[in-house]
């Protein structure tokens, strides 16, 4: 028990004192859309790099990931076979923080992918984009998809309680502060908005009650560079593919809302749609499809396999 206490109080300490350390939003990021199907050799859709992290004594994978600027599910499923509390320390492990951008060819304000747990902040003028971690709507309550626009802004927000979760809470209205589910910042979409939370623990996970929740220090940030009016769109895409030096990558996640009884069927439908379909390694593909890490895996095929074209 005196050793749990004092793995509970090094934890406690370490988020006490992560603020001085974590990254902000990853990017930004330059990109490049494709033009048109196949393989574009000049598009940049693969952002970030994977990094690498030396584990000390008593950290945990929820301490890694802020960070890091990730979700927890980013991290836990990329490293399934280690423990999320009880790490190798004094080890390396693999800390993936790239990532590839969804495909749209004139993206919104703010692209949030809720099968990724992720959103992307576009710059189109710059060909620039930041990304940020997310938690989202648990099964009973899933964030909405569709398009949007941020329609106000507010910094130490107070919480109207719906109806539904007065019981919870004994009270109707929630004053600014560490309790409120909040957080310190909120962007309104309609019913739903965008803001920080009082557990960042719950980032990259299914937490809410349909409701898009940041980072405290990733909100402030999106708070900072999104002005009202901009455009949101909230879409659901577990796989995705990119392109980065002429290669081509898939990113494939688990269906977390349960939306295709087999992910197979929907993956191969995307590359179809893409025109990738005779230009991959299919091996690499179908492990990529079975593995489900999240992370961009490169599906390009291997010199022997490349068929001149006549």
């Amino acid at each position: 028990m005196s050793r749990l206490l004092r793995i509970l109080g090094y934890v406690l300490l370490s988020w006490h004192l992560l603020g001085a350390a974590i990254a902000w939003g990853a990017g930004p990021f330059t990109y490049r859309f494709p033009r048109g199907a196949g393989v574009d050799p000049e598009a940049v859709t693969v952002v970030g790099q994977p990094q690498t992290h030396q584990v000390v004594r008593y950290e945990n994978m929820y301490q890694i990931a802020r960070q890091y600027d990730l979700g927890f599910w980013e991290l836990a499923r990329y490293h399934r076979n280690l423990d999320h509390f009880f790490l190798p320390w004094d080890s390396e492990i693999v800390i993936p923080t790239q990532w590839i951008i969804p495909a749209r060819t004139n993206p919104p304000g703010y692209l949030i992918n809720v099968a990724e747990l992720r959103g992307y902040r576009f710059f189109p003028e710059k060909n620039e984009v930041r990304t940020f971690p997310i938690g989202i709507g648990v099964l009973d309550y899933k964030t909405p998809f569709g398009r949007f626009r941020v329609q106000m802004k507010a910094a130490n927000p107070g919480w109207r309680i719906p109806k539904g979760l007065q019981w919870k809470y004994e009270k109707s209205y929630m004053p600014p502060g560490e309790e409120n589910p909040l957080g310190t910042h909120w962007l309104g979409l309609s019913h739903y908005g965008l803001h920080g939370t009082h557990a960042p623990m719950g980032v990259g996970r299914l937490v809410s009650h349909g409701c898009i929740r940041h980072y405290p220090e990733d909100i402030v940030e999106l708070f900072n560079i999104t002005s009202v009016g901009t455009p949101v769109e909230i879409i659901y895409e577990p796989v995705k593919f990119g392109f980065l030096n002429g290669r081509i990558f898939v990113e494939v996640h688990e269906d977390i809302y349960h939306k295709f009884p087999d992910l197979l069927p929907y993956a191969l439908k995307r590359l179809r749609e893409r025109g990738l379909a005779d230009q991959i390694n299919w091996l690499t593909f179908l492990k990529a499809v079975e593995e489900t890490t999240g992370a961009p895996v490169d599906i390009s095929p291997k010199p022997a396999e490349i068929r001149p074209i006549h």
